[in-house]
């Protein structure tokens, strides 16, 4: 199978065209698409801990949700060096979807909103990043199926008059999604938000606004979806894809 064909298959289910304003998705290192691929890697990032993997691994298609290259670079050097130095000794050719993936039908966003089973589910951003539906269910329901699919003990800022709620709005948002700005926006729409990255000025700020929010990680609320990703592709390619992060 020839990359180019990997490539239309990846961009088939998360097209390019959903990415959001200056997301950079796509092909992140590589020359030769018609390079035929003998083997697939898929991790959550492009580390140097996984291209070392890919190279042990004799990965030829090394598939990524975040990019290699995310801010201006001035110079390659340390371990971004290493890494290209990697990729492309051994002509593996490095391929990202991120908000791409995390927006289209069936990717991340909506994977956490299945398992949370929302019902009358919405888009939360209009650029389509998160979603926000109707949960049939109690706080601590909620509670548990995030230790169970999505983190162990996350952390969380509850407010106490929801504990004995049993339909509640809940918003869900993969990877970066409990910033200020955020968590100003969800208050105003849901009663509960789960997402990843919350900061001490974040925890603040949702104290004040009195929304609950849980922190399921970045890694948590991205590979969850990034699993199902995992295991579509494996569906229907024909060569082996192996995970590398998660």
């Amino acid at each position: 199978m020839k990359a180019i064909e990997v490539i239309e298959l990846i961009e088939e289910f998360s097209p390019k065209c959903l990415a959001v304003f200056g997301d950079n998705v796509g092909v992140q290192v590589g020359l030769n698409l018609n390079k035929k691929i003998k083997k697939i890697g898929m991790a959550l990032d492009p580390s140097l801990e996984v291209i070392e993997k890919a190279k042990m691994e004799n990965i030829d298609f090394l598939f990524t949700h975040h990019p290699i290259l995310k801010d201006p670079v001035k110079n390659f050097t340390g371990p971004l060096y290493k890494k290209l130095k990697i990729l492309t000794e051994n002509d593996i050719i490095l391929y990202s979807a991120h908000t791409n993936l995390d927006i289209c039908k069936n990717g991340l966003n909506d994977s956490l909103a299945e398992l949370f089973n929302l019902k009358d589910v919405k888009n939360l951003y209009d650029d389509g990043l998160g979603r926000i539906g109707n949960f049939e269910g109690t706080f601590n329901d909620i509670l548990k199926i995030t230790n169970e699919n999505i983190c162990k003990n996350p952390e969380i800022i509850l407010k106490k008059e929801l504990i004995n709620k049993k339909s509640i709005k809940l918003a869900v948002l993969s990877g970066y999604g409990l910033s200020q700005n955020s968590i100003v926006h969800v208050s105003n729409l849901a009663d509960v938000y789960l997402s990843g990255d919350l900061t001490h000025h974040s925890k603040i700020i949702a104290k004040e606004l009195g929304l609950t929010v849980i922190d399921g990680t970045h890694y948590g609320t991205e590979v969850y979806g990034l699993k199902n990703f995992f295991k579509y592709l494996k569906g229907i390619l024909k060569i082996p894809v192996v995970s590398l992060d998660f």
